[in-house]
């Protein structure tokens, strides 16, 4: 996949799914209670909610969408800057832990999460840590 920075220098963006053969294996859905319960205290509020959403519009548009960011900032309470707002560091934060990647002219998204990271886990709070060692165990 594409590299991990996002050049968000247009107002629109074209979105498509990245497929991940293992991630659709052993991922967990984009909208999910694991994203909620590990992947936000990861990733943080802004970039949960941004990936969400952006996996949510693809069940509607399974072929990829045309993303308008001022529109999609407005929708989640976030700012577009033309590089510097919220949105966009949120999206750069997805990518930076390989939720979405820049493709030639297109954002690819995972519509499917991988599992955190042993060191991810390790940031978390014992009791998340505890509970993520059961689901695993019984899986």
């Amino acid at each position: 996949m594409g590299s991990s920075v996002c050049e968000l220098t247009t107002a629109e963006l074209f979105v498509t799914e990245w497929v991940d053969p293992v991630t659709s294996l052993v991922g967990f859905d984009a909208c999910s209670e694991y994203v909620e319960t590990y992947w936000l205290g990861v990733i943080g509020p802004s970039a949960t909610w941004v990936m969400r959403f952006f996996a949510r519009e693809l069940e509607f548009f399974p072929n990829g969408y045309c993303l308008n960011l001022n529109d999609t900032a407005a929708v989640l309470g976030l700012a577009y800057r033309n590089g510097s707002g919220s949105l966009e560091r949120a999206i750069q934060r997805c990518a930076t832990f390989g939720l979405v990647a820049q493709v030639p002219k297109s954002l690819a998204v995972r519509k499917r999460v991988p599992p955190i990271t042993k060191r991810q886990l390790s940031r978390l709070p014992a009791s998340l840590q505890h509970c993520h060692s059961e689901l695993f165990a019984t899986s």
